[in-house]
């Protein structure tokens, strides 16, 4: 106390705000969807014709800048939003402890994935994942996705040819 009145040095403490994203720049979609919504950037190769080739992706509100493998051919003019799947197989997936959702590198194609489990698929021998978007994992053989539960996080490194399928 200062003079008979008390004075504060230190702010008020921030309460935790359920309503308020915890993460404001990391869009999550809801729990029953295998789809997420990007920008179509660019589109290399022939994929807009079904044949082989990539879409360059970015995804709103974040840093990401996908390079995935085309699944299908779209009509979606560049610099629009596109709906549409990923997936992808994993090459031994980790249970993690801590640390959230990322894909690395931010630009190009996923090498490294960390994300929470959001439904199995014991038949597929796969996870749906949320990691920055959702994605379709499918385990090596020597893993069962009967050994993961929903709501566990993991890592791991991703195989080459990660598809980004359009929705028709």
């Amino acid at each position: 106390m200062v003079g008979g009145s008390e004075v504060c040095i230190f702010p008020e403490p921030r309460r935790f705000d359920a309503a308020r994203p915890r993460h404001p720049t990391m869009p999550t979609a809801p729990a029953s969807s295998s789809t997420c919504t990007v920008r179509l950037e660019e589109v290399r190769g022939s994929a807009n014709t079904g044949g082989s080739g990539s879409f360059l992706v970015s995804v709103p509100g974040t840093e990401y800048v996908l390079d995935l493998v085309s699944g299908g051919a779209t009509a979606v003019p560049l610099g629009k939003r596109v709906t549409g799947s990923v997936s992808g197989r994993a090459q031994k997936l980790h249970r993690a402890h801590a640390g959230g959702e990322f894909i690395e590198p931010v630009e190009g194609h996923p090498r490294i994935v960390q994300g929470r489990v959001r439904e199995t698929d014991p038949t597929g021998n796969r996870l749906l994942l949320q990691a920055v978007v959702p994605m379709w994992i499918t385990l090596s053989a020597d893993q069962s996705a009967r050994s993961f539960m929903a709501g566990d996080i993991v890592n791991f490194y991703m195989e080459s040819g990660v598809v980004f399928t359009p929705q028709a």
